[in-house]
């Protein structure tokens, strides 16, 4: 029995989870009608995330041996988790009876306050006193406070939530906070998140969170978590005037940064946390990838970091790419729902700081983060960390010291008009169905998996200009590690055509990968075999090496406009079929009126800047 564990557990630790699962799940089968063991078994499930059977197998322990505390002790978990409160508090019963204990007892108390069981509680307590065992003083049993009335949403309001705030499909949390100990959590609950449960937090029976990274790796929002510094916290609970300065800088910093967020393009939906701080909601019109929005949030905290001050901070979800060893990732608490330890509503705020009090009709209209909005924020991010290491660099002090007109601004060592241009890379792209494929990612929807990132790396970084070009990609990306970052050609081999499809079959699988070399059988293959070796030859001086960095900046900038034109041409497409709809033909923004007008029968948006006063 032991000997299977102890397989089982050797395939884990050598990586191969998949079969230690597979084979777990075969074995355990086999196992139901067995007495004995099964304790053991289930702590092996938990080991590989198979959370389902160890349940099965902590029950199948109790039922070999009624008194196993340590069975009783994990299906309380599993219970908590699930929400299964009656459930939970029958097998704390039966803990407490086998084996007494303040933690239990707690445990037990604050369940029975849940439910609103005051005589169970109130038995639970003399239990405890003639056991010797503390519990919380019980002179009055107290209901969980709410600050506000709750808000009553319609069925479609609650699609319209799940679909602008939605997580993870399988698993949701569930916040917990025990007064007596002033400690709180959220605990998972791996059930998907319908709209009943998301009645119940909006109503204020529970409180929920979201983990936001959904199976596919893509998100449906990101959020700005801006909180008081524990810190500050701390000393304001002992300081009536910091707390009152702190509420009062946490106004002025909401709308600062809702400013600043604004003027980089994001329009955020700004919500007062029901405890320390803000969250800043930008949900998105179609889902994206997590390490996206992982580099958007790099830039969003570059803008508003400068404005915490001392009493703040900030961060960003989601944080990773991929969720952590756990597999689920941060979590972040749903809107509109009551903070456990505070028993104060969560609200959305308006340009004023006020709440807004109809905030389903609120939510009908909000706007949503586009993909083109989010690649120009990363584009300015990065134009603005290259000036900023390229201000950094040292200036000569006979060149500060003489009166002449700055120069300008060097070429960028690469764009993505040379990967047209440049002969070496024109024959391998034009060759490998892979490589281009990553490149055109990469430019187009500014991600690369960490396998892919060394596909290019081990390919490019072979090449002459290759350094320049990999990096460029890394750069679009944001969020390649910076140890895959080129300094230099690389020596040695470059990767293959087999391990590139043994790492990226998803990719590989779905291209013609299958190129044969003719010319070069005595060679492995590998995609740099489509370059013919007079293209990998160092090129040739320029003619004029200043004149060919204004015409690439140029056609880097032509590039930019003619996107910004396709761009504009699509939103004015957008806010004319909205203004069709409209029962007034003009809307008015920031003091410009957008108007619509019809000539020969022609539909146009109109652009009416207000007037100037000197």
């Amino acid at each position: 029995m032991f000997e299977e564990l102890t397989e089982i557990r050797n395939l884990a630790a050598q990586g191969d989870l998949e079969q230690a699962r597979a084979l777990f799940r075969s074995r355990a089968e086999s196992r139901v009608q067995v007495r004995g063991g099964h304790r053991e078994w289930a702590l092996a499930a938990e080991e590989l995330g198979l959370f389902g059977l160890a349940e099965r197998e902590f029950n199948l322990a109790l039922r070999d041996d009624p008194g196993d505390v340590v069975a009783l002790q994990h299906l309380v978990e599993f219970a908590e988790e699930k929400g299964a409160v009656e459930r939970a508090v029958n097998l704390l019963v039966r803990l407490f009876e086998l084996a007494p204990s303040a933690e239990t007892a707690l445990r037990l108390y604050t369940l029975y306050q849940e439910m609103g069981a005051e005589p169970k509680a109130l038995e639970l307590a003399e239990k405890c006193r003639a056991l010797g065992i503390p519990l919380p003083r019980t002179k009055k049993f107290e209901e969980p406070a709410v600050s506000e009335e709750p808000v009553i949403p319609q069925d479609a309001d609650l699609f319209r939530f799940l679909a602008l705030f939605g997580g993870r499909e399988d698993v949701y949390a569930r916040q917990w906070f025990s007064p007596s100990k002033g400690e709180g959590g959220y605990s998972p609950v791996r059930q998907p998140l319908t709209p009943r449960e998301l009645r119940a937090h909006l109503l204020g029976e529970v409180t929920l969170g979201v983990y936001p990274i959904r199976l596919d790796g893509t998100c449906l929002f990101a959020a700005l978590d801006v909180d008081v510094q524990k810190s500050a916290l701390e000393e304001a609970r002992r300081s009536q005037a910091l707390a009152t300065l702190l509420k009062s800088e946490l106004q002025e910093l909401t709308a600062k940064i809702e400013q600043r967020l604004k003027e980089a393009g994001l329009t955020p939906i700004v919500e007062d946390s029901g405890y320390k701080g803000r969250h800043f909601w930008f949900p998105l019109a179609a889902p994206e990838h997590a390490s996206t929005l992982v580099a958007l949030g790099r830039a969003v905290i570059a803008l508003v970091q400068p404005l915490l001050g001392e009493h703040f901070a900030c961060e960003w979800f989601p944080k990773a790419s991929r969720p952590g060893t756990k597999g689920l990732g941060n979590l972040i608490k749903l809107p509109l729902g009551i903070h456990r330890r505070t028993g104060r509503r969560s609200c959305f705020l308006d340009s004023q700081g006020a709440p807004i009090k109809k905030p389903f009709e609120y939510l009908r209209s909000v706007p949503l983060l586009t993909r083109e909005t989010i690649l120009a924020v990363l584009d300015r991010h990065r134009l603005a960390t290259q000036s900023e290491d390229a201000a950094e660099l040292p200036v000569p002090e006979e060149v500060k010291e003489k009166d002449s007109p700055p120069a300008p601004a060097p070429a960028p060592p690469w764009t993505a008009h040379d990967f047209e241009t440049s002969p070496v890379f024109r024959q391998l792209l034009g060759g490998c169905a892979v490589l281009r494929t990553l490149t055109q990612k990469a430019i187009e929807e500014r991600r690369l998996s960490y396998d892919e990132a060394i596909i290019i790396a081990h390919t490019f970084g072979h090449l002459p200009s290759g350094v320049n070009a990999a990096n460029y990609l890394f750069s679009l990306v944001g969020t390649v590690p910076q140890h895959l970052r080129l300094k230099s050609p690389l020596r040695g081999n470059p990767v293959s055509c087999v391990k590139i499809r043994a790492r990226i079959p998803a990719v590989t699988s779905r291209l013609p990968c299958n190129c044969v070399f003719t010319q070069t059988q005595d060679l492995y293959p590998t995609p740099l075999l489509h370059v013919q070796p007079e293209a990998q030859s160092p090129p040739g001086p320029p003619p004029s090496g200043e004149l060919e960095a204004l015409v690439r900046r140029l056609l880097g900038l032509e590039a930019r406009m003619a996107a910004l034109a396709r761009d504009s041409a699509e939103l004015r497409r957008a806010i004319v079929e909205r203004l069709r709809l409209e029962t007034q033909p003009f809307v008015e923004v920031a003091g410009v009126t957008l108007r619509l007008e019809t000539k020969d029968g022609v539909d146009h948006l109109v652009i009416e800047k207000a007037p100037t006063h000197e």
